[in-house]
């Protein structure tokens, strides 16, 4: 059992980075363009970038995830920033950079799709296509975007990758609507580029919300190069009311919320240093009002928790919370240490686990209450104990393969 097929299962972002569909929303509706026959976003000037969009319909009545493939310029692209305007009917949009060649006509395993044009991906973005890394997109209609440098930074695109887009869209009217999104890239010449950038994308799978009470979900990961962050914002869906993003042994955070929608993007000026060796630490606070246990999940009657911004200099494995920097193949957010905010023991917490990997498809949502329950003292153990876990390569004996880290477990 592998945390890659549980993200699978769950349509949980893999950001190789897959990252993620990003993102599930809530429900909210952007604000439209402005007057009739005004236009939503005017591309950028020749040789100053280029300009996506997609035009999609939904029914009344209906939620999805909509997503089409396009291709980058011949020449490839070093994109400075991002501009994003979406209409009515969504709440986020993605833009992704694959490894494919050419625009694929079947997922990875072998499903056709029809992407001639635009097509559903309510299973997830990303799931089943092979996602490189986020490369643009915004959690607000008419507001900041994801992507943004200094002078001498730029994000580099491959010369004619193929570009995943992707909206999730809420249909809450009575009528059918088109909704639009546009995206800009604006590019600078390479001789101009002295650092690559990168988007820091960071997702915890973990979310638990018990009906009508309130959770918290908590995550730390490793920061294992020195960075500069230039922006940060959260992402939460509509039962999130609290946001905290620190540096461990810091005291006071670099970022916090109390909002899920119209999200604050945070410009640091001239950059937040984080040094490697740090630890990021961000937690997502929730208020369930429903008859029902919420998890995570891409739709808007689950939950996420992400901490989302621009970095520089690009280092996969900081903005992929990977558990090493070099190693090959690894899972996105693997290394990650999962904070419980509750009284179990991780002999208790690691019980619970075992339990709920029996239960088949429903493994993730099964496990997740043995996490958030867990101590937040026994985090590290019990975390040490899942990554091995799910780090585990076919045939592989877990109570041998995992001995020291069961044991350390077990002894909390």
């Amino acid at each position: 059992m592998n945390l890659r097929t549980f993200l699978i299962r769950t349509a949980i972002p893999s950001l190789t980075l897959a990252l993620p569909a990003l993102v599930g929303c809530g429900g909210s509706e952007p604000a439209p363009p402005g007057q009739p026959g005004e236009e939503l976003l005017a591309p950028p000037e020749a040789g100053e970038g280029v300009q996506f969009k997609m035009i999609t319909k939904l029914d009344p009545g209906t939620e999805g995830e909509h997503c089409m493939f396009v291709r980058a310029p011949a020449e490839g692209l070093y994109v400075n920033r991002d501009q994003v305007r979406f209409t009515k009917g969504s709440h986020h949009f993605l833009l992704y950079q694959t490894s494919y060649e050419d625009i694929p006509t079947q997922k990875e395993d072998g499903t056709a799709v029809d992407t001639s044009g635009v097509f559903d991906c309510s299973d997830g973005a990303t799931n089943g296509w092979a996602v490189e890394k986020l490369i643009a997109g915004s959690q607000n209609g008419d507001g900041q975007s994801f992507l943004s440098f200094p002078e001498g930074v730029a994000m580099k695109v491959r010369p004619g990758a193929v570009l995943l887009m992707n909206a999730h869209y809420i249909n809450a009217s009575m009528n059918t609507i088109e909704p639009e999104v546009r995206v800009n890239l604006y590019s600078v010449p390479e001789t101009e580029v002295q650092t690559e950038g990168d988007v820091l994308f960071l997702y915890n799978p973990f979310i638990h919300v018990g009906a009508m009470s309130e959770g918290r979900a908590r995550m730390r990961c490793p920061v294992h190069k020195d960075i500069t962050i230039v922006n940060v914002q959260s992402h939460m869906h509509a039962r999130g009311v609290g946001y905290a993003a620190s540096i461990v042994g810091e005291a006071d955070p670099f970022y916090t919320s109390e909002t899920w929608e119209n999200v604050p993007v945070k410009d640091f000026g001239a950059g937040l240093q984080v040094k490697a060796g740090s630890w990021f630490d961000y937690q997502c606070d929730y208020s369930n009002g429903e008859m029902r246990n919420v998890f995570q999940g891409p739709r808007s009657t689950d939950e996420m928790c992400m901490l989302i911004g621009s970095y520089y200099p690009a280092e996969p494995a900081t903005a992929n919370c990977l558990a090493e920097a070099a190693a090959p193949n690894q899972q996105n957010f693997i290394g990650a240490e999962w904070v419980g905010n509750g009284k179990a023991t991780c002999a208790e917490s690691f019980s619970c686990v075992q339990q709920a990997l029996g239960s088949g498809m429903g493994a993730l949502e099964g496990m997740t209450p043995c996490v958030t329950n867990s101590d937040p003292t026994v985090s590290n153990e019990m975390s040490a104990a899942l990554r091995c876990l799910f780090r585990l390569g076919p045939g592989q004996d877990p109570t041998v393969v995992c001995k020291t880290e069961f044991e350390a477990c077990l002894a909390k």
